[in-house]
């Protein structure tokens, strides 16, 4: 596979600098998932390189040429002011004659693409319609500016998309609980508040909580940091919060209200992590697995990782699990693995579900036991999970660790497709093609009309079911 610089050039007008700095900051802090493509083996961080020649209104220059050379694909920020930028459109030929026109990706944040109105284009002259296929991308403006980077990030590493919008769902929980037990924890006594090596006095302690209290507070409805808050949350850091210690670490490695730092991240990850918090914990590992803010330590990564999964981290169990089958830190053990992945999943944690279940299909650390892979698989899928659904549907459709059941696989097909998980509406469309696990497609939509009381589609359900079938 031909090597690359960067993973991703990012072309935009200097009116969109904002939303390019976005998409870079987000691209970059993407912990890249193990089956993404072999370009990223023995990476978890992508490389992005943002033109800045727009800012100063100078021409594309060679040394500009041989970064689009050296990047793998070309991502363009899609908007009015990027579709009349000369310099867009530069780098779009430029690269177009490299002869990558398909690994050209557009994040489309305003206006539509080959529009019939002058001033809604967004597509740069290069980029519109040539009757060629679509071009690939997402819209900010159909699916939310989140949703949008993700179809892109799957795009760039070669991921389907929901398992990226799966992973961050779970993020978001992970992240909704840290905020809850914080404000437990401020709602908590004052002897429990209390840290033993303060030397400010214990009204000026409730204070610094309270300050930060009142941050989070703001956080949570504004998902922005203010600069101004940065300063209460320090403080409150600095008297022994660990769950401040944690915030502040998250604000120096994204860039919330202040500059990204990744050697202050890793300091305020370490204190919360010594302070006892257990995503504190995790958090510090991976710095130490990717070398942000510090040298990497494989060692000490799994000693932390290790650390919390003894109090309780679903989160570092399954790093643990990760850890001993991959011998990072320590050596393989894979019936280690297996236990830790066990422990997590028990705790409903969906990597450690997902990978429980591919221990025991493939036997790794444990006999090969294909009752417990679908088991697994199927409470996963109860989750919601889109790659969990369609998995389970190939499951009851192959009848392995079940017996074959039509009815069921069209059943989580259709489930996962409804989630948009491509290959499961490629399933879906297959199963009513040759009808397997549905008699009559229109029945069940049929159904759906009746349950929402259409009298018409009421009759339909009894001709095709027969009188006195429908429930």
């Amino acid at each position: 596979m031909e090597a690359y610089e960067y993973d991703a050039f990012i072309s935009y007008s200097h009116r969109d600098l904002k939303w390019a700095r976005w998409l870079q900051g987000k691209l970059e802090t993407l912990r890249i998932p193990a089956e993404a493509d072999e370009a990223f083996a023995n990476r978890r961080r992508m490389k992005v390189f943002r033109d800045q020649t727009d800012l100063n209104g100078v021409e594309v220059t060679e040394s500009l040429h041989r970064e689009l050379t050296a990047s793998r694909y070309l991502v363009v920020v899609c908007s009015p002011s990027s579709a009349a930028s000369r310099w867009v459109d530069d780098e779009v030929a430029f690269f177009t004659g490299l002869g990558r026109r398909d690994r050209i990706v557009a994040f489309i944040i305003e206006g539509e693409p080959d529009s019939d109105t002058p001033e809604l284009e967004c597509y740069p002259p290069g980029l519109r319609c040539t009757g060629e296929r679509h071009l690939l991308g997402a819209n900010v403006q159909e699916i939310g500016r989140n949703k949008a980077y993700l179809k892109v990030a799957s795009l760039l590493i070669g991921v389907r998309f929901n398992r990226l919008v799966d992973r961050e769902k779970q993020r978001r929980r992970r992240a909704i609980l840290t905020a809850t037990a914080a404000v437990l924890v401020i709602s908590a006594s004052t002897a429990a508040l209390l840290w033993r090596n303060a030397t400010i006095s214990r009204q000026n302690k409730e204070l610094v909580y309270d300050g930060y209290g009142t941050a989070l507070v703001s956080f949570a409805q504004n998902e922005v940091i203010k600069p101004e808050e940065l300063a209460t949350i320090e403080d409150s850091a600095r008297a022994g919060n660990a769950y401040a210690a944690l915030l502040l670490g998250d604000c120096y490695s994204k860039g919330w209200g202040t500059q990204k730092d990744d050697v202050k991240a890793f300091e305020w990850y370490r204190r919360a992590a010594e302070g006892g918090n257990v995503v504190g914990m995790v958090a510090l590992a991976n710095c130490y697995i990717f070398g942000n803010g510090t040298e990497v330590n494989p060692e000490e990564a799994f000693a932390w990782n290790m650390r919390s999964a003894e109090l309780g981290s679903a989160e570092g169990m399954l790093n643990v699990a990760l850890d001993y089958e991959g011998g990072h830190g320590t050596e393989p053990d894979p019936k280690a693995a297996f236990e830790w992945y066990k422990k997590s999943a028990k705790k409903g944690y969906d990597l450690a579900m997902y990978n429980l279940s591919r221990c025991y299909r493939s036997g790794i650390g444990t006999k090969a036991n294909p009752k417990r892979a679908f088991f697994w698989m199927k409470r996963l899928a109860q989750t919601d999970n889109a790659e969990a659904m369609y998995n389970l549907g190939m499951m009851y459709q192959l009848g392995y660790g079940t017996a074959e059941d039509p009815q069921a696989a069209y059943a989580w097909y259709r489930k996962a497709a409804d989630s948009g998980d491509g290959d499961a509406l490629y399933m879906t469309g297959w199963c009513i093609e040759n009808r397997y696990g549905i008699d009559n497609p229109a029945l069940e939509w049929y159904e759906k009309a009746a349950e929402a009381g259409n009298a018409d589609a009421a009759k339909a359900v009894e001709r095709l079911e027969g009188p006195g079938q429908s429930s």
